[in-house]
């Protein structure tokens, strides 16, 4: 997705960077649409738009949305729940700059070994109560998942204690998650997901050579279940 990458945010491409890992069956999915405040480095702020829907029976769809100036970007990744996790099986995202862009499909066979970054962010919040990296001294956590092309890519975190976080939508309990590219060591990203609710992140930070370069936090949230 390098318009939404390029563009939009840096940190919203690492947000959008998908993670394989076991789902904790206890966490209950609820819809939700959130609304994000963005400070990036060198572009003006912006509003990111969050969405999780259910779609019927067992599947949902995750859905980002983002403007700046003239660009703008989706991402969106249908999932089905089953009982040893989380299945992908739609992925679509694309971007437009000064009317110009492109558009990305993945079908349910392109998606039946790595899930799309939508799909795994929800994956991935799922996952968080018992992963085996809660320690700082622990061995990172590593995660496959697949980009806007099919490509397969990988991330390493490590997951902190439950705190509660303030952020101008109110306060809420989260837990930080903090990644990185093996490949690029020197940029980390900070991820706060919401404790109760799988898939809501409450904040993010972005840091490249130890320097904060973009942030994000939740501003609106929707609570209607009737989604």
């Amino acid at each position: 997705m390098p318009g939404l990458s390029r563009l939009v945010m840096p940190v919203l491409v690492m947000v959008l960077s998908g993670l394989s890992v076991a789902a904790n069956a206890q966490a209950t999915p609820a819809p939700f649409n959130a609304t994000y405040h963005l400070r990036l480095d060198g572009w003006p702020d912006a509003d990111v738009q969050h969405r999780l829907s259910h779609l019927g029976g067992n599947d949902w769809q995750s859905e980002m949305r983002a403007s700046v100036l003239t660009a703008e970007g989706y991402e969106r990744g249908k999932f089905r729940l089953q009982d040893d996790g989380v299945q992908a099986w739609h992925y679509a995202s694309g971007f437009t700059l000064f009317g110009l862009g492109e558009r990305y499909h993945l079908s349910a066979r392109e998606l039946a070994t790595l899930p799309d970054r939508q799909s795994a962010l929800f994956i991935l919040s799922r996952g968080l109560d018992t992963a085996p990296c809660q320690r700082a001294a622990a061995p990172p956590c590593r995660l496959a998942y697949a980009d806007h092309k099919g490509r397969p890519e990988a991330f390493a975190y490590h997951v902190g204690a439950p705190q509660t976080l303030d952020v101008p939508a109110g306060a809420f309990e989260a837990r930080w998650v903090e990644g990185w590219n093996p490949e690029k060591p020197d940029r980390r990203l900070h991820l706060a997901f919401s404790v109760q609710r799988p898939g809501l992140l409450i904040a993010v930070e972005y840091y490249r050579d130890g320097e904060l370069a973009s942030r994000m936090a939740l501003t609106e949230l929707d609570r209607d279940e009737t989604r």
